[in-house]
């Protein structure tokens, strides 16, 4: 445990000492924190919110607000309505994120030395960066983006469609050129999103007219992905590389940070990182209650028990202090540490990175039928993807007390609700990595039989507002009415 508890109280120490000037670090007084104890009584756990005036100063260019120095990059975080969110990417934690990408490297050649299975071709499909007219000089986009900009130049000259040109270009388009130019080469090593690798494959397949992924890059040996869960597009992936002796590299990150990664075969766990960037805390059996969960008391790494779910909170360099993440996090080893992200700490639908949130499926249906009629009471939302060569897409259950007249209309105005005010949603509708929603009239029976079966019932159990299993999904749309 030492090995744990050392360098967690030193990354602690470093940060208190270093941003003790910046109008943050004032604000707290961390001149005079000496411990984790004080720390944590000090500073309450933070939201996006609580940095709101911080990152609009970091965007005119004002200096040592929550971290010392200025930015003029923000990774952009999903960003479940309105506007995205945009974590400053500062330079201390654009070195973090390098020295966290070499050790993923380094420990997959250890397990598998033989380089030349790797050596050759690379496809890297990293997120969009753009600019803001309101905010001349600073640049947005996604944390791959950025860090497919900061790759060694070594790395670039074996880019299929290198960073420079793709990280501007729209999905759509990068998607295009994408397999124009990489059913041409020896294919190797992808870099991407999971949902994006499906999306690739499935139009690599319809340009050549090939069955298989192996039949146009047979030396196809490494998938390296981030940013979405692994799980929910590995069968796929694996159904679409049928005979190839595929390996996976998953890691765990997001516009806050990197957090751990896998790269043994054996495994779907990954280890935790704990003395690079990021001082983690816990919160054990998370409420589900949003505003709850941010009163609940915190552990540190040292002091997490195994098979107990936790909700993150992390202090990085990214200038984020005791900021609450909403993952679910299980530990399966502890001298390791090796962890498992479990789902989301509130009512949160991510199988495939499209973060949407409870209330927020009630404040779209609620926009939606003011405008094409409609009474509803109440909603519950899935997800599934049968066909490894088809998008994934979600599926709506509403109860309705009274229908739209027109259910194609109210459809097509749920969808595009949702790509209005869910970035994460919208990119991936836009590159068909989700495909158009179904809906389903939910009834009281449908929920009971559906209940009976699936849930240990009590006078108090709740009908779920997410369905995070798929075959729960497919058996409550077999009890229910479709709609559109």
């Amino acid at each position: 445990m030492k090995s744990i508890i050392e360098p967690q109280n030193n990354i602690l120490e470093k940060y208190l000492r270093y941003a003790a000037d910046t109008a943050f670090g004032k604000k707290y007084d961390f001149k005079n924190i000496k411990s984790y104890q004080e720390y944590k009584q000090a500073v309450q756990i933070t939201s996006f919110k609580d940095y709101d005036p911080y990152r609009e100063a970091i965007k005119r260019g004002e200096a040592d607000l929550i971290w010392p120095g200025k930015s003029n990059k923000f990774a952009i975080s999903a960003g479940t309505t309105g506007a995205p969110k945009d974590i400053p990417l500062f330079p201390d934690r654009e070195r973090s994120d390098k020295i966290f990408l070499r050790r993923v490297a380094l420990s997959y050649i250890r397990r598998h030395p033989n380089i030349f299975n790797i050596w050759g071709k690379q496809m890297s499909l990293p997120g969009t960066i753009e600019r803001d007219p309101n905010y001349p000089g600073v640049i947005f986009g996604e944390i791959s983006g950025h860090l497919a900009l900061m790759a060694p130049s070594l790395l670039s000259k074996i880019q299929i469609l290198e960073p420079e040109e793709s990280v501007w270009m729209t999905f759509k388009d990068k998607l295009e050129i994408a397999v124009e130019r990489g059913v041409k080469h020896d294919l190797r090593v992808l870099t991407s999103l999971p949902s994006v690798m499906l999306r690739y494959f499935q139009l690599v397949l319809d340009y050549t007219g090939k069955d298989h992924i192996g039949d146009i890059w047979p030396n196809l040996k490494l998938l390296v992905s981030g940013g979405e869960p692994l799980p929910s597009y590995k069968n796929h992936l694996q159904k679409l590389c049928e005979g190839m002796d595929l390996h996976f590299i998953e890691n765990y990150g997001a516009s806050e940070g990197y957090f751990a990664f896998n790269t043994d075969q054996s495994r779907t766990d990954m280890k935790l990182v704990v003395d690079n960037n990021v001082f983690y805390e816990f919160i054990p059996n998370p409420s589900q209650n949003r505003d709850e969960l941010y009163l609940q008391e915190t552990i540190p790494v040292w002091e997490v028990e195994a098979d107990r779910p936790y909700a993150m909170v992390v202090t990085s360099n990214s200038g984020l202090w005791r900021y609450l993440l909403n993952d679910l996090i299980i530990f399966t080893d502890l001298e390791q540490p090796r962890i498992r992200v479990a789902g989301r700490a509130s009512d949160v639908l991510d199988n495939y990175g499209e973060t949407i949130e409870a209330i927020h499926v009630q404040e779209c249906l609620e926009r939606v039928t003011a405008k094409t009629g409609g009474i509803f009471s109440s909603c519950t939302v899935g997800a599934v993807h049968q066909d490894a060569k088809a998008s994934p897409h979600h599926v709506w259950f509403i109860r309705f007390a009274e229908r739209p007249a027109d259910m194609a209309a109210f459809a097509k105005a749920v969808d595009e609700d949702l790509r209005h005010t869910n970035r994460s949603y919208q990119i991936r509708r836009n590159g068909d990595a989700i495909g158009f929603p179904e809906f389903f009239a939910l009834t009281q029976d449908a929920i009971s039989e559906w209940q009976a079966e699936h849930m240990k019932v009590k006078a108090q159990t709740k009908f779920p507002r997410m369905i995070h299993d798929q075959e729960k999904c497919l058996s409550l749309m077999k009890r229910c009415e479709k709609l559109a």
